[in-house]
């Protein structure tokens, strides 16, 4: 009884100490990068703001995470790899940030760090194979650390969408008494909504691809770390999946439509689902809102389905994933007809 309620009170203490420090140093990181003159500089068609902005949020955010977790938690050995593992990311990401990198090159570096947890201990258990594992594994990570770099293309999207997933993966892992995951969740969780006031609904400073690599990659972790099963064994796997639904979907839905044109997957554009929602009409500042609405949905889905009846639970599961898929179909149709649209009027 006394380590559990230790253990929350060390949970609420990460979550308090990380969200107050990200709030207060963001600043600082940002006067730190005005004067090394780290700036995201508008020079392309694909970017969301119109004059320079500076960079490096994403290390207040790591600065504010790892901090609070020094204060609050006791010695833990998972959080050496994952550590080291961020630290390849952030130095990759700050490389990107500054000169510019090649997609293979950032690609490489997102399968070291995911080699380094592996090889440390942090796998997906639940798959016997041990091969098949590692496999699922190296996937997992790199795919969620490029979905949230992707995320991260108008102002507080990624961030916010890494703080709301990052609370449901603290919830979930504190009612299933899981008290280090809780901690490292809700401490991430705190670090976004820190620095998110500084980023949105107006950006003062941007996090940069090192930021949003290690909000990605930090989140793959944590659901390889937790154990999400329950007593509805078919369903536990969709639980890391739902909470972590609109970067995987966002992702999905670019990857198709740049298939779909005959583009390379691998070079950026207007085509993520903001873009497509902007486009339409709607708002930039509203369509970030509706994306969190949309992602806090996805979670508070993945927080019921243990504790509801088996019936209701499936048909839960099949009512968000059939209303995903839904949104997705719209907005890929949208997408086509307005390229459609644009091809003719060139031609015309």
């Amino acid at each position: 009884m006394y380590d559990q309620l230790y253990s929350s009170f060390s949970i609420a203490g990460a979550f308090l100490i990380s969200l107050f420090l990200a709030y207060l140093i963001t600043p600082l990181f940002r006067l730190i990068a005005i004067r090394l003159n780290f700036f995201d500089h508008p020079q392309s068609k694909k970017k969301s703001h119109a004059r320079p902005m500076p960079l490096l949020g994403g290390l207040a955010i790591v600065f504010s995470f790892f901090s609070s977790l020094l204060l609050t938690t006791r010695s833990e050995k998972m959080l050496i790899p994952i550590f080291l593992g961020a630290l390849v990311l952030i130095i990759f990401g700050l490389i990107d940030d500054r000169l510019g990198m090649m997609p293979n090159l950032k690609l490489a570096g997102q399968f070291i760090a995911a080699l380094i947890v592996i090889r440390m201990g942090i796998k997906v258990d639940t798959i016997q194979y041990y091969h098949l594992s590692l496999i699922f594994t190296v996937l997992w990570i790199i795919g969620i650390t490029n979905a949230f770099n992707l995320l991260d293309n108008l102002n507080g999207l990624s961030s916010g969408i890494a703080g709301i997933s990052a609370l449901f993966f603290g919830l979930i892992a504190w009612r299933n008494g899981q008290m280090f995951v809780a901690t490292i969740s809700f401490a991430l969780a705190g670090a976004c909504f820190g620095f998110l006031r500084h980023n949105f609904p107006k950006a003062k400073i941007f996090m940069g691809d090192s930021g949003s690599m290690f909000l990605g990659f930090l989140l793959a972790c944590i659901a390889v770390l937790g154990t999400w099963e329950t007593d509805k064994i078919s369903l536990s796997l969709s639980l890391p999946i739902l909470i972590l639904g609109y970067p995987i979907f966002d992702t999905m839905l670019v990857t198709f439509l740049r298939i779909r044109e005959k583009r390379s997957i691998f070079v950026g554009g207007r085509d993520h689902s903001s873009h497509i929602l902007a486009s339409m009409g709607l708002r930039k500042k509203r369509t970030v809102l509706l994306i969190y609405t949309i992602s806090m949905l996805l979670g508070l889905s993945a927080f019921l389905i243990p504790i509801l009846p088996v019936p209701i639970a499936v048909t839960l599961l099949v009512i968000t994933t059939a209303g995903i898929v839904s949104f997705g179909i719209y907005l890929a149709l949208k997408r086509l007809r307005s390229a459609k649209l644009r091809r003719q009027a060139m031609n015309g």
